[in-house]
C-alpha cells in the first residue's frame, strides 16, 4: 500500500539500510528480497481491488439504470432515485481512485527495485517516485470528489427528512442521525480540500482539478 502500506517503504528501507551494521549496510540486498516481495503482493491485491471496484460499478450501472426508467415514469420516489444515483456515481469515482492507488503502488515497487539494484540511477528514481507523488496526488482527488457528491446527496437526504419530520412520519432521532451524515461528510470535504490544494501548489500532479482544491 505504498508509504503508508502493508509492507515497508522506500524510506523505511533506506532507514532500516542505515540501521544495520556497517558491513550489512553495504549490501542493501540482506533485505530487499522480503521488501520486494511484500510490496509486490500488496500491488496484487491493489489489482484484485480494481477488478472488484470495476465489477462493482457494472452492477450500479445497471440497478440505476432501472431506476432511472422507473424515476421517468413517475414509478419511483425522488429519494430512491437520487440514492441510486449517488451510488453509481461514487462507483463510477472509486474505480479511478482504486487504479490511482494501483499506479502509486507500481511506482512505489518500483522505486524499491531500483533502490535495491546496483544497476538503478538516481535519474529512474526520481522519475518512479515523481510518478507517485503524482498518483498519490490525484488519489487525493478522487477523494475529494466523493467527499462532494456525498455531501450533496446527505443534503438533500437531509432536507427529505426534515420534511418528513414535519409531517410527523420521521422521528427526531432520524434527523440527527441525517445531521450527523451531514457533518461528517463536509469534515471530510475539509480535510481533502486543503491536501488537493497542496498538491497543485507544488505541482505533484499536473491535472489536478483546481477548482476542486478550494475547503
Amino acid at each position: 500500500m505504498g508509504a503508508r502500506g502493508f509492507g515497508v517503504s522506500t524510506s523505511m528501507l533506506a532507514a532500516l539500510i542505515v540501521s544495520l551494521p556497517a558491513a550489512a549496510a553495504d549490501s542493501p540486498h540482506v533485505i530487499c528480497p522480503l521488501v520486494l516481495q511484500q510490496e509486490r503482493v500488496n500491488r496484487e491485491e491493489r489489482e484484485l481491488a480494481v477488478e472488484i471496484a470495476e465489477a462493482r460499478l457494472a452492477a450500479e450501472e445497471s440497478i440505476f439504470s432501472l431506476v432511472d426508467q422507473l424515476w421517468n415514469n413517475d414509478a419511483v420516489e425522488r429519494i430512491v432515485y437520487l440514492t441510486s444515483k449517488h451510488v453509481r456515481d461514487v462507483a463510477e469515482i472509486e474505480v479511478k481512485r482504486r487504479q490511482l492507488l494501483l499506479k502509486r503502488q507500481e511506482a512505489e515497487v518500483e522505486q524499491l527495485e531500483i533502490t535495491c539494484s546496483s544497476q538503478g540511477s538516481s535519474a529512474d528514481l526520481e522519475s518512479a517516485h515523481r510518478r507517485y507523488l503524482q498518483a498519490d496526488c490525484h488519489r487525493i482527488g478522487k477523494e475529494l470528489a466523493i467527499a462532494e457528491l456525498d455531501l450533496a446527496f446527505l443534503s438533500e437526504f437531509l432536507a427529505s427528512v426534515q420534511d418528513l419530520r414535519k409531517h410527523g412520519v420521521a422521528t427526531a432521532q432520524d434527523v440527527i442521525r441525517a445531521e450527523r451524515d451531514v457533518e461528517m461528510a463536509r469534515k471530510r470535504v475539509e480535510r481533502h480540500g486543503p491536501r488537493v490544494q497542496e498538491c497543485v501548489s507544488s505541482g505533484a500532479a499536473a491535472g489536478v482539478d483546481q477548482k476542486k482544491a478550494a475547503p
